[in-house]
């Protein structure tokens, strides 16, 4: 009996939103990982190749076309899959097209594992420049870079990242869904008011450290002190409706900047919430 031969693509859509899909077998070569991917995990790609020796490859990687004539598609999804592929020696892996704008959405497509802050923010921060590259007259605004980045103050701590990478962007995460939401603004003008934020994020997360430096020397010290340290400062921890960033970020400086005189009152009204 003839074996049957595997076409080379397969056309359907997805159950819920219909997308079209193409299930194809792609030479290795022609793939590569999208620019704005996080860190690959040497860990987590020798996992898979252990997963790949046992029970074979069976998860496809999912991609979008690059370029149409030289066959070139980029990994959206599953670099790790691809990278213990390469080391085991696969020569063809099987991808899923999905339609081109998937590009833009590919960090809430990452689903191998759950991104912290630090990785979430150089993701977005990336794929913004590539926005600001290709379309700086867009308007930060505008339903294709909300539906694109997930948080914008993700982008703003992207540029301070890039400045530092020890900034505690965790800690300042609750202060920064309070105040940092898109500009109405052309990409081109709308970067340097992040680039503005993020410099005030980088004065606050210094006084949060040398607060920190003074607290450890009392012996008072705990994992979680730069967070309490910011929800001493922060003026409007208990308001919930938006506020303005550079109002909140300036009265939270000035805040600080008593903090680092007098640490003795951060850690009395640490201790009295924590009884």
């Amino acid at each position: 009996m003839a074996k049957k031969v595997l076409k080379e693509e397969l056309r359907f859509k997805d159950p819920y939103k219909g997308n079209e899909l193409i299930l194809k077998i792609i030479p290795v070569e022609n793939l590569e990982v999208i620019s704005h991917q996080r860190k690959p995990s040497n860990y987590h790609v020798n996992h898979i190749m252990t997963s790949i020796k046992r029970i074979g490859y069976l998860m496809p990687v999912i991609v979008v076309e690059k370029d149409r004539e030289d066959g070139k598609y980029l990994i959206i999804d599953g670099q790790h899959r691809f990278l213990a592929a390469k080391e085991l020696g696969i020569e063809k892996l099987p991808c899923i097209v999905v339609p081109k704008h998937f590009e833009n959405l590919m960090m809430n497509f990452n689903i191998e594992k759950e991104l912290n802050i630090r990785e979430k923010a150089y993701v977005a921060y990336a794929l913004y420049n590539e926005f600001l590259q290709s379309k700086p007259d867009m308007n930060e605004s505008s339903p294709e870079m909300i539906d694109s980045i997930e948080k914008i103050y993700y982008v703003t701590l992207g540029i301070a990242y890039n400045e530092d990478e020890k900034v505690t962007g965790s800690a300042f995460e609750s202060i920064l869904k309070k105040c940092d939401f898109p500009v109405d603004m052309e990409l081109q003008k709308a970067v340097e008011v992040r680039k503005e934020r993020a410099e005030k994020i980088l004065t606050a997360n210094e006084y949060v450290r040398r607060i920190g430096e003074k607290i450890r020397e009392i012996g008072k010290w705990h994992p979680y002190m730069y967070h309490q340290i910011l929800s001493w400062a922060n003026p409007y921890k208990r308001k919930r409706l938006p506020v303005d960033f550079d109002e909140l970020f300036n009265e939270l400086i000035e805040n600080l900047k008593e903090g680092e005189e007098r640490p003795e009152e951060i850690i009395a009204e640490v201790e009295e919430e924590e009884v």
